[in-house]
Order: structure tokens, then sequence, then C-alpha cells
């Protein structure tokens, strides 16, 4: 998705023919830092926590240890 949004700040950036007569490349150059510095701060929601739940509901296994078949 944040790919599909900077297609056009890369594009505006490298002088598209679809830009080409509106170019500026300083402020190209600030589009795309400031895209970049903005995106950094989009991240997935974490899914962990419930990986978290399901392993401490699980039983332990039964069985020899490894650490026990060292000693």
């Amino acid at each position: 998705m944040v790919s599909t949004i900077a297609f056009p700040f890369w594009a505006y950036l490298m002088g598209a023919v679809a830009f080409a007569g509106i170019h500026d490349g300083n402020f190209a150059a600030i589009l795309v830092l400031t895209f970049t510095v903005i995106s950094g701060l989009i991240s997935p929601a974490a899914s962990r926590p419930k990986f978290a739940a399901r392993q401490e509901a699980a039983p332990p296994k039964e069985g020899p240890r490894l650490v026990e078949a060292f000693a």
C-alpha cells in the first residue's frame, strides 16, 4: 500500500512525462524526503501478543529435556 502511494512522488522526482510541464527538482526532492519520513511512521499491527498467549496456555511437553541428557 505504501509503495502504491509512493509511486507518484517518485515519478515526479524522476521527471515523468505526466509531470513534464510542472516539474521542479527542488520541490520534488522535498516531497520525496517528506514522504520517506512520514512513511517510516507507518507500521503493521503487531500480532505477537496472541501468539504469546497461545504459547503460555499450552502445557509443557513431557519427556527428557536436552539439558538433562548432557548432565
